[in-house]
């Protein structure tokens, strides 16, 4: 289930998603502190606070695990939520916002400038979903690959393997609690935490894919499953709170060389992960079967 710790924010579109690196954290605390009134500004507080928060993860697997696996786990997770924030807060409500004729209401099946909306629209969320695929294979190869690196160093956090990053923290047990600051990391997980309660809140305020399409008869008759849809959009929002309310901020509670809970963690993740895969290839099947449907009349996909 999504965090506890959620909490109702105010945040927009974060338009450079795939900008700079994951966990560079320059200008961080003045993005952390923006006013939720400044919309794009919120949105990216939320990005900032999980870089953050991918900063202490690495530095803990600093000289244990391969530079490359800390590289990918920390660019797939922050990819992983620019992916979720633009799909709930820009993608469904761009075609779930009640705007189209729902059962009961006369629907212009001639009106071609709708119907190529709504084609147009629904290429959007199965792009989105497309792209999140690789993500997340790679986001389980690099935890894998990190449970093997923990398993081979024995608990070891010190140890500077061949390959690994060079760390320009002390060389002692507490390193890496020692670079936590923990006001950073409490802005940090506000910024966070709000951007989960804001997904929440936009998808609880958006029509259900069985309501909006239920008038769609070809479709309800070829796709009797369409409400899995909803279902399966409803296990990503819970996967996400996971991996990012709990999981990911969860590393600041454990102790140097505690590697059971660590392994802990990142099984979860993995789990998680292949959550949302499971969840995508739900989603797309009858996504698919609208695309075609209202591409009859407009250029097909």
């Amino acid at each position: 289930m999504m965090s506890q710790r959620i909490q109702q924010g105010r945040t927009q579109e974060f338009e450079s998603e795939g900008s700079g690196k994951p966990y560079n954290t320059a200008s961080i605390d003045t993005s952390l502190r923006t006013n939720s009134s400044d919309t794009d500004q919120s949105r990216l507080a939320g990005a900032a606070g999980l870089s953050v928060i991918l900063g202490q993860l690495v530095a803990y697997f600093s000289g244990r695990a391969n530079v490359d696996d800390m590289d990918v786990l920390s660019f797939s997770l922050h990819h992983l939520f620019c992916r979720i924030d633009m799909l709930y807060q820009v993608t469904l409500p761009g075609i779930l916002d009640g705007s189209l004729p729902v059962e009961g209401q006369e629907y212009p099946s001639e009106d071609c400038i709708q119907d190529q909306h709504v084609w147009t629209q629904l290429r959007v969320i199965k792009h989105t979903l497309v792209r999140m695929e690789p993500l997340c294979h790679l986001l389980s190869d690099a935890t894998e690959s990190m449970l093997d690196a923990l398993d081979s160093t024995n608990g070891k956090s010190s140890a500077r393997m061949h390959g690994t990053m060079e760390s320009s923290l002390p060389d002692d047990g507490q390193s890496w609690l020692q670079s936590l600051n923990q006001e950073r990391w409490d802005l940090a997980l506000t910024a966070i935490t709000e951007s989960l309660g804001q997904w929440q809140k936009s998808y609880n305020h958006l029509t259900p894919f069985a309501t909006q399409f239920s008038h769609v008869s070809e479709v309800a008759a070829s796709v009797p499953n369409i409400a899995l849809c909803d279902a399966a959009l409803t296990v990503v929002l819970d996967s996400a709170g996971a991996i990012f309310g709990d999981i990911v901020p969860g590393f600041q509670a454990i102790a140097d060389e505690d590697d059971e809970a660590v392994a802990t963690l990142l099984f979860d993740l993995m789990q998680q992960s292949d959550q949302l895969l499971v969840q995508f290839d739900s989603i797309v099947e009858p996504l698919q079967a609208l695309i075609e449907h209202f591409a009859l009349g407009t250029q097909a996909n």
